[in-house]
């Protein structure tokens, strides 16, 4: 399995720019709702985000959902899947900023750690995976009847139970998971999925990633996937990487990229 999460899982950049969706209550949760820029245009599939630690109203996410829908033109959802209750964004730029950067949040950083373990316990499987379960399926029943399909977008919390959900989706991207079960998770896959990994990822490091592609490549009779690992990416680089620093700003958009494109193939009506 992967690494027990550490302070890499509270690091990050908040990044800046101005949201174009809206928040709605989407099958029971309040959910940040990314249309495609044309609305006369037909929407070509739905991406339901799953957010790492710091929720739906982190606004790399939001940002993130609406380039998803400018590109790909997607319907994309943002779901509270934490209950109201994401780990702080102090944490982040302020105490646990990535390298190259001072924290500057000493209450942060005292008291980060603690508080970062409590989330855990209290975001645990049997309390969080029911919640999301339940959306999931109420949206394919949704999507059904419309003859729509589901893609699943996870990033680092959510990364694993992106590849969960593979019972009530079309295509999954997971970027970076945390908890990920390696080999049980991945051997149960059971729809084309697409993975961003850091090579520096202490969470998911490349013992464990070359474990996954070796489960992959006995499937690939069966099931479509990919692994790409981005050189010199640490964990959480796909949505909190510093777009100040060219190499992690690459990090950022290649990502970006590569999920647009697997949910352009895999989503889009033929």
């Amino acid at each position: 399995m992967s690494q027990l999460p550490s302070t890499c899982c509270m690091r990050g950049s908040i990044h800046a720019g101005s949201t174009t969706g809206t928040e709605q209550v989407v099958h029971g949760l309040q959910t940040y709702v990314a249309s495609p820029a044309d609305p006369s245009s037909p929407v070509k599939g739905t991406v339901v985000i799953i957010a790492d630690a710091f929720g739906w109203d982190f606004i790399n996410l939001r940002l993130l959902a609406d380039s998803y829908a400018r590109r790909g033109g997607f319907r994309v959802l943002l779901p509270d899947f934490h209950s109201g209750k994401s780990l702080s964004k102090d944490h982040l730029d302020l105490a646990f900023p990535m390298p190259g950067r001072t924290p500057t949040n000493s209450i942060a950083l005292v008291t980060g750690i603690p508080q970062f373990l409590y989330w855990l316990w209290s975001h645990r499987q049997s309390v969080s995976l029911p919640i999301i379960t339940t959306f999931f399926a109420s949206l394919h029943a949704e999507q059904s009847r419309i003859a729509a399909r589901t893609g699943v977008a996870g990033f680092c919390w959510g990364g694993r139970y992106a590849v969960l959900m593979h019972d009530h989706v079309d295509a999954i991207y997971a970027a970076h998971p945390s908890f990920l079960q390696v080999p049980a998770d991945v051997a149960a896959i059971s729809k084309p999925v697409s993975f961003a990994l850091g090579e520096k990822d202490t969470v998911l490091p490349m013992p464990q990633i070359e474990k996954l592609k070796g489960v992959l490549s006995k499937k690939k009779d069966s099931l479509e996937s990919e692994v790409i690992v981005y050189e010199g990416m640490p964990h959480s680089f796909a949505v909190r990487g510093n777009p100040e620093i060219e190499e992690a700003k690459k990090g950022l958009e290649d990502s970006e990229t590569q999920a647009v494109e697997w949910f352009t193939k895999h989503l889009h009506a033929e």
